[in-house]
């Protein structure tokens, strides 16, 4: 049966590829419906930092007229002149368990990328250029994905793999039993290591979000540069301003912690409440009685991720890393939440890793980014 690849341009084109993993995991328990207004912010790039760095585009993949595969794919022309690379991504891929469709997509893709002259071709990445849904699900299919992490059918990794990807970055997840968690002691811990080392941590004040953004962006700053990861760059004070407008409206000011030494800002961490246990209900929609449902269940959600923690390089073995994300998890048992996860780590930032371990986290979900190099 023909395969037919066609670029995403009609409304009804869009919609084929907004709507294709409603109808691929129809039945499937675990898969989480994303907001559909959302994911039309995203692909229309206002809602995306990715989509707007660059040439970017969209395809469907249709068997008999009926849409069986999608793929995103562009250049991040902002990272590859930051890490001076030629290199393409893909996002947003979705297939059914055919490999003849997975792979007239990825050729689309790379045909796509080779003509603007990319050497790799990377994926998948996240969608935004944030935190959310980075890299394909490896490891542990069982367990329902937190909010903003992947989720996808385990012959994704043979689709990639056979195609000719290779590993090229993972990320852990580390899971957190808050009632057998023994924070109290984690707690002393941590409050001796702030006397020996001189900081302090506090919730983000919300009434300056401006001046709270420009200290978060400044900690990503001199935080990322010496990991030298080839998929992250700092985002612009703008940027970085307009992620936090973003995720206030979300996220409880307890659930941001900053650190400071002598007022000067060292680290920060951030976690989220899980908000895929509502998502799970609105399939996809919050009107007409989504917000509803919101409002109903808002208060019944016992999990929480903390998504992002980044500390200074000279305080990175000073507690601080610990600290923060104890009084994360600290807020999140106030609040009755029985679970936390940790994620996303790479799998080379070893001192989070030790970290993650050492405040009682146990590794149970690996995702990859996968790499290509461009025949």
């Amino acid at each position: 049966m023909t395969i037919e690849i066609k670029e995403v341009k009609s409304k009804k084109d869009k919609k084929d590829f907004i709507m294709f993993p409603f109808k691929l995991y129809k039945n499937d328990p675990l898969w989480v419906p994303p907001l559909i207004y959302e994911m039309k912010r995203i692909i229309e790039s206002p809602g995306s930092l990715l989509f707007q760095s660059g040439p970017h585009t969209f395809f469907n993949a249709y068997k008999s007229g009926e849409i069986v595969g999608r793929i995103a794919v562009g250049i991040d022309e902002k990272m590859n002149k930051w890490r001076n690379k030629k290199e393409g991504y893909v996002t947003l891929f979705e297939c059914i368990n055919d490999k003849e469709v997975a792979f007239s997509l990825l050729n689309k893709a790379e045909e796509w990328l080779k003509e603007r002259e990319m050497e790799d071709m990377v994926g998948p990445v996240s969608p935004t250029n944030g935190d959310d849904y980075r890299g394909m699900l490896v490891e542990n299919f069982e367990d329902p994905p937190v909010i903003y992490t992947t989720y996808n059918p385990p012959y994704y990794v043979d689709f990639f793999e056979s195609y000719g990807f290779e590993r090229e970055h993972t990320f852990v997840a580390y899971k957190y039993d808050l009632n057998k968690l023994p924070l109290d002691d984690h707690i002393k811990v941590i409050e001796y290591a702030k006397r020996k080392y001189k900081f302090y941590t506090r919730p983000a004040d919300y009434s300056r979000i401006p001046e709270e953004a420009k200290t978060l962006q400044k900690i990503i700053e001199r935080s990322l540069t010496p990991l030298e990861y080839d998929y992250l760059i700092p985002p612009s004070e703008e940027e970085m301003l307009i992620l936090a407008k973003d995720l206030v409206k979300f996220i409880p000011s307890e659930f941001v912690q900053l650190a400071f030494s002598n007022e000067n800002p060292i680290g920060f961490a951030v976690a989220i409440p899980d908000y895929n246990q509502i998502l799970k209900k609105l399939n996809g929609r919050l009107f007409p009685i989504g917000w509803l449902k919101f409002l109903m269940y808002k208060n019944k959600i016992n999990k929480a991720r903390v998504f992002l923690l980044f500390v200074i390089p000279e305080y990175q073995s000073k507690g601080v890393p610990a600290a923060l994300f104890i009084e994360l998890l600290r807020h999140a048992r106030k609040r009755s939440y029985t679970f936390a996860e940790g994620s996303t780590i790479n799998t080379n930032n070893t001192k989070m890793c030790r970290e993650a371990e050492g405040v009682g986290g146990i590794l149970y979900k690996k995702f990859v980014i996968f790499k290509k190099k461009i025949q």
